[in-house]
Formats: structure tokens, sequence, C-alpha cells
């Protein structure tokens, strides 16, 4: 590992001092500079350096020089936030389908512990697909931030920060052919409509991507193909000196084909394999075990998705339109005050279609399966003046998301069974923030926020095609309250250089797992006697010493963290019986013990000359859990057929083999314990008014254990990019590379079942035999190398 980063470290600075060698002195490249952003990350604009918090900012040139197209994107470019997306673009909220991960606090199923809000509105549904070309900057804050920002944000929050509308016309558009018939244009145009009163922005993108991987089932290079068009405005109306109003709607659609995705196979097993007393109609072991595979999962030799069969019937992998809405309105007095109102608005309607099997199949097995969401937030604030020695903000802010119904299609006849739905969040709290100077050095603050949460889980009921919908069953309610304060303390040595601490308490919500409605009573009565209808809440002190500064030419960010994090949420797959004595299986979300995270981060950037500017960020993550008994890991274990411990906790006299399923001490699950970025960008003027730029940006993370017994892993990754551009004042064009090294790490394992094996074994939950399916692990690829152009025409002031 260590020589391969080193070849490719070297690779990326020769490639660096390649263009380094060509330059001469030229105007300043507007490259992020830590004293030089502005950032918004307590609800207020301030400048970076004196923020006590750690924030990474990725600008808007940052995104244009990167080629930056989502999420996974500007993960790469920021220390401490890890990003991976198993499933494609489908599925929203977090869990298996979108993993954000910052500080070693990840999550396997269920809500995201780091939120993504778009102009300070929580964003509830899949951003992966939302146009970067909008933005001014993306502001990644690291750890809980659950005081200012709310539920779901107590290990970060994710903030784009959309472009504001000027008074003069200016515009751009953008135009870029790469490989895999990947195709992408986008642009906007702003101005006044009023100068100084109303200014408008229109912006939008289409994006086309055939995909990488040949799709086995029929041959043809598709799997991965991703198509999506947006479009989108602003309205800016500031009346007056004291009043501004800011109104934005967006339309995006997404249609996308089969991902690329496959499962290893229960053959390729090889550790912890059953016992095996009998074959006859299916092999018969005496204990829980269904064979387990140890040691690093790779990436599969091909992969297969039945895309044929799905568009016959009509439909894709994904089919998804997002609309979302907001107004923001300030009203400002002469002495400094001002009251703030943010309302957002969003609803999604999303159709998947999954291949069950993921191998080639004339008979394929295929789910299709819609949902609409939609989710309303209102937050009022009153912010006192900014200059005052003591100041302070008072706000309050409602949520709510629904969960509306959606449909189930029946395969064989092509026909949907629709269902109604009153899944949905009901939030409500209070925030607020007093910030003083104690002396001229010394800052000190508190934030606090106090929340109450309602979770409403139902039972759907599929209803039958042009008749009533049946409405759900099982309606089910529990409430939350938290109380989320934040302490910091601020000391500024000297203009150039602040050291800060802080402590803060974060949490997520606990809520309700759904029961299979097809399972049989016996197997009900197990999950409810297990407890597996409900999760608790998780909640996390996190602490941080950190400073930052700037010598010279070079700024610098250094922090430490330490995190004690209870009842972290965590999966449990779980297989059952059918009414039609057809086995299946669920997955719950089930509560951990207690972990601890302990690491340290730096941030270094220069420009030590005009023409180049340098970045370095590392991240180290020693994230473990402290105490947590894992039902699955004793299954992988099991030797007796006999449960370790019993409902209540206690040892189970009848066991044999012992508890076998104590991860303490473990590696908490995707997420790694090294990230390294390292970006170089070299500009010099080769002609009057024409400008040469080469830019190389390399992300570098260590492996991912794929679940709490830490057995197997994926392995690190590395990723290489580089672009070479030529701009004149009103034009540019380049060339790039993504993925320049061809890395092919695994994004995601996760741990499944072999749906073509079928075993029989003991049933922990019961103690009975239970025909159930071998143990496998399914594999998420990496996108390919990719080569490609993009030409850029610009218009207006730049």
């Amino acid at each position: 590992m260590v020589r391969g980063l080193t070849l490719t470290f070297a690779g990326a600075l020769v490639a660096s001092a390649s263009c380094a060698a060509l330059a001469q002195p030229a105007p300043v490249v507007d490259v992020e500079v830590s004293s030089d952003i502005i950032v918004t990350a307590r609800k207020r604009e301030e400048r970076l350096q004196d923020v006590p918090l750690s924030i990474t900012v990725v600008g808007e040139e940052s995104i244009t020089r990167a080629n930056m197209n989502n999420i996974s994107d500007i993960a790469q470019q920021t220390p401490g936030l890890s990003f991976r997306q198993a499933f494609g673009r489908t599925g929203g909220g977090g869990g298996a389908a979108v993993r954000p991960s910052i500080r070693g606090m990840s999550s396997i199923v269920g809500a995201p512990n780091a939120a993504f809000f778009v102009d300070g509105i929580f964003v509830s549904d899949n951003i992966a697909s939302y146009q970067l070309d909008n933005l001014q900057r993306v502001e990644v804050i690291k750890g809980p931030q659950s005081a200012l920002f709310g539920r779901q944000t107590f290990s970060g929050a994710i903030n784009y920060v959309r472009r504001r509308p000027g008074n003069d016309i200016e515009g751009r558009v953008r135009l870029s052919a790469a490989e895999h018939n990947s195709y992408e244009a986008s642009g906007y145009i702003s101005g006044a409509i009023i100068r100084d009163v109303l200014k408008a922005e229109v912006n939008g993108r289409y994006y086309d991507f055939g995909g990488d991987y040949v799709n086995e089932d029929n041959g043809k290079r598709e799997l991965g193909a991703q198509r999506s068009w947006n479009i989108g405005g602003r309205l800016l109306l500031t009346p007056g000196p004291n009043f501004e109003a800011i109104a934005s709607v967006g339309y995006s659609n997404d249609r996308d084909g089969g991902y690329v995705y496959g499962f290893r196979g229960s053959l390729n097993n090889n550790c912890f394999a059953p016992p095996i007393v009998a074959a006859i109609p299916f092999p018969r072991t005496p204990t829980s075990r269904r064979g387990f595979y140890c040691g690093q999962i790779k990436n599969l030799p091909s992969y297969a998705y039945n895309n044929e069969e799905l568009n016959a019937l009509g439909y894709n992998g994904l089919d998804r339109e997002f609309w979302r809405t907001s107004l923001q309105m300030t009203a400002r007095t002469d002495s400094g005050w001002s009251i703030t109102s943010v309302t957002g608005y969003n609803r999604n309607e999303s159709i998947t279609g999954q291949d069950n099997t993921l191998r080639p199949s004339s008979t394929p097995s295929l789910t299709v399966e819609g949902i609409e969401t939609e989710d309303l937030s209102q937050e009022v604030r009153v912010m006192s003046p900014a200059t005052d020695r003591v100041r302070g903000l008072l706000g309050g802010y409602y949520y709510e998301d629904n969960t509306r119904g959606g449909f189930s299609l029946n395969v064989a006849t092509n026909q949907r069974r629709p269902f109604l739905s009153e899944d949905g969040v009901r939030s409500r709290s209070i925030f607020g923030m007093i910030e003083a100077d104690v002396t001229e050095a010394f800052t000190v603050s508190g934030e606090a926020r106090y929340q109450w949460e309602r979770i409403i889980g139902s039972t759907e009921v599929l209803g039958v095609p042009d008749q009533t919908l049946p409405s759900p069953t099982s309606i089910r309610t529990a409430n939350f309250e938290a109380f989320l304060p934040r302490f910091t303390g601020r000391y500024t040595v000297n203009p150039d250089l602040n050291i800060y601490a802080t402590v803060a308490k974060g949490n997520k919500p606990g809520g309700f797992n759904n029961f299979p409605t097809n399972a049989r009573p016996e197997d009900l009565a197990a999950f409810e006697a297990a407890g597996l209808g409900t999760f608790g809440e998780e909640s996390a002190w996190s602490y941080e010493l950190g400073t930052k500064g700037q010598v010279g030419a070079l700024n610098f960010a250094l922090a430490g963290f330490f995190t004690d994090w209870k009842s972290q949420q965590l999966s449990r797959g779980v297989t059952f019986t059918q009414l039609n004595d057809r086995p299946n299986s669920a997955v719950f979300i089930q509560n951990a013990g207690s972990s601890e995270i302990k690491g340290f981060e730096i941030e270094f950037n220069a420009r030590p000359t005009s023409w180049l500017f340098a970045r370095l960020g590392y991240t180290f993550v020693d994230a473990r859990f402290s105490q947590f008994y894992d039902d699955t890991t004793e299954e992988i274990f099991d030797t007796d057929g006999r449960r370790s411990l019993l409902a209540d906790g206690s040892r189970n006299p009848l066991d044999v083999d012992g508890p076998t399923g104590d991860v303490s001490g473990n590696r908490l699950p995707q997420t790694p314990r090294h990230q390294l970025i390292f970006t170089t960008q070299v500009n010099t003027q080769i002609a009057n008014g024409i400008e040469f730029i080469g830019r190389t940006d390399l992300a570098f993370e260590s492996r991912r254990y794929v679940q709490v017994d830490n057995l197997n892993w994926v392995g690190e990754s590395i990723n290489l990019n580089m672009n070479l551009a030529i701009e004149g004042q009103s034009w540019g064009v380049s060339i790039w590379a993504r993925n320049l090294l061809n890395d092919d790490t695994p994004l995601v394992a996760t741990r499944l079942f072999d749906f073509n094996r079928l075993i029989t074994r003991v049933n922990p939950l019961t103690g009975l035999n239970q025909t159930t399916f071998f143990r496998d692990f399914s594999v998420s690829a990496p996108r390919k190398r990719q080569f490609g152009a993009t030409f850029e025409y610009r218009f207006g002031p730049r």
C-alpha cells in the first residue's frame, strides 16, 4: 500500500512539475485560500479562519477546474468526508444507497449521520444528481451541527451555497464530451431585470452517460448508464437597503439503466463453512452458520442486469422527478438587527426497477416499485448586530416529511398495485446562540437546540388495480425530545492565528422497523420478542481542539477530535418464512452499545508564487466499538445451534460455544482509517490574453470493513484526476482524465444472501430449523478511467 501510494504521489508531483516548468508569472488564479473565504456555517457570514469549527470549502473554481459532477467528487476534495454510493443513484435518506461518513461516523441503513442542505434548507432525498453548475461553494462542516442545523447532523452538515444573481448581464455555456458515450451541456444567464431592485438567474443542465461496463445479459456496454436534465431559476428582490427576498425553483429528471452491482456467489466463501449433516432436500446444518468470506473483497470480473426485460415492461433502473422550491426573506434595521425567514418545499416521485438475480437470464426475477414523498420546512430567526461585543441569535424551526404512497408492480401481469402511506416525521425546535468577546483576544459562545420529534410508521396494504385504495394499518407513533448544546472557546493569538475548542452533542432519533407483511405468524412473534419492532435514538458527545492560521503564503488548519457515541444504529439481516413456505429476508435497524472515535485532521494550502497553488489534506480516524454484542456475528462463529445470550441479555445455560458475538474493539464498518487528498494547480500566460492551467487531484482512502465482524473489507483506493486547459478572456478549452490510474476498488461491499442456494439451519431467534439462504456478499463497482474534453464560453464580467 505505502509503495503504491508513494509512486502515485510521485506521479502527481511529476505531472504538476512538468506543467510548472512551463509556467511564468501570471495574474493570480482565484483558487480558494482560507483567509479569503466567507462561510455561513453559523447562520451568518464570517471569515473561514475566524469560525471555531472544522470546515472545508470547495469553491466554484475548484468545481470547474476539477470537473466535479456530484457529491462523490466533492468528497474527494474534502479530508474527513467519505462518500460511497452503492446502488447507482437510487434510494434516498441514507443507508445502503447513500453513505456519507464524516470522521468515522458512518451509517449502513436508515437515515444518514450527516445531512445535506441547499442554502441552509434540509434535503431529505438523494442529492447525487444535484447539479453543481449553479453553486458558489460547498461548505463541509465537521462534527455535530445539531445546535444550529438540527436533525441528522450529529456528525456534520454539507451545505450547498448557490450563486446569487447580480446587476450585470453574465453567463456561461459549457459543453463536454467523453468516453463511454458521455455528453454534458450546462449553462446559466443572470442579470438585472430592474437594476439594483430585481435580479434573476436561469440555469439548466443536460447530462448523459452511456455506461462503462459490459452487460453480460446482452453483451452491450451499458451498465451504469445515467441521464439527467435540470432546470432552475432564482429571483432576488432588493427594494431597499434593509430588505431582500430570494425565491428559487428547480426541477430535475433522472433516468438510469441498471447500476454496476453484482453478487460474489456463496460458492466463493472461504471460511466458517457450516457442517452439513444431510443433503436432501437441501443441505442441513445443526448450527446457525451459513458460510462466510474472510479477506479482501475485490471487483467482480463481470456484471449483469436485465435491462431489456425491465424496458419491455416500460420501466428503467431508475425514473425520478424532483421539485425543489425555496423562499428566503431578510429584513434589517439600521442598527444591524435582522429577522430571516427560510421556507423550503420539496417533492420527489421515484420508480426503481431492480434485478434480483443480477445474472444473465431470459426469465429474470424483477421488482418494480414506486414511491412519492414530500417535505416542508420553515425557519425563522432573529439576529443581533454582528459587531456587538455580545451578540447572538434566536430561532424556531418546523419540519415535516410525508410518504404519500406508491405502488408495487405485479411483474407477471404488468399491473400496478398501489398503496397509501402515513409514514412521516414531524419535528419542531427552538434554537439560539450567544457569543461574547471576553477580551479582545478571547471569545466564548454557547449554542443550543431543544427539539421535539414525532416519528410515524404505518403498515401499507397493496390495493387492487382500478379499485379503492386501502388505508394503512397498524399506525405507530414515537416521540423523541432532545437538548443539543455546543460550547466553544476561541483565542486569537494574532490576526493570522486562532486556537479553538468545542464540546457538542448530536443525536439521531429512533424509529420503527417494518415487519414483512407476508411472514408466518411464528416469525413475526419471534421478531417482536427479540425487540426488532423499534430501534432507539443514538447520540454522541464530540470534543475538538484545533487551530487555524496563515504564515506567509501558507494557510493551515489542524484539529484533534474525540467522539463518544452511544446506541449507534446498525443493520441486522434476518431471514423468515413466507406464508407460501418460501424463504425470504429482511433488514432491520438495531442499536449498538457504544463506540469511541479518536483522530486528527490537517489541511494546508499555499500559493508560494503567482503561478502555483498546492493543497494537502489528511485525516486519521480510529473508530472502534467499545461495547457491542452482535447477534449476526454470533451466527458466523456458531457451533452448537444455541444462542449465547437470552432476550434479557443474560447467558444461556444451554449454550456450549460461549458468547462469540462480542465485537468490542472492532473497527466501525464502512469508514476508512486514513484519508489523503493532494492538489496542485499551475497557470502561465502563453500569449496575450491566453492562459494555460494545469491541475492534478489525488484522493486516497485506506481499507473499509464491510461489517462489524471485521472479517472482510474492500481495499485501499487511489483516485487521480487531471485537467489541462487553455483559456482566453471569454472562452476555455480543456482536456481531462478521471480515475487516470483506472483504480477498480469496489465502492462498497454489502453483506447479503445467495438467493440461488438454500440451506436448512437453526433459526437463532426461535431455536427451530429454518430453510434459508447461504451467506453472500455483493459488490458495487467504481467508474472506470475516462478521458474527455470541455469547451466553455463566458460573457459578462469575470
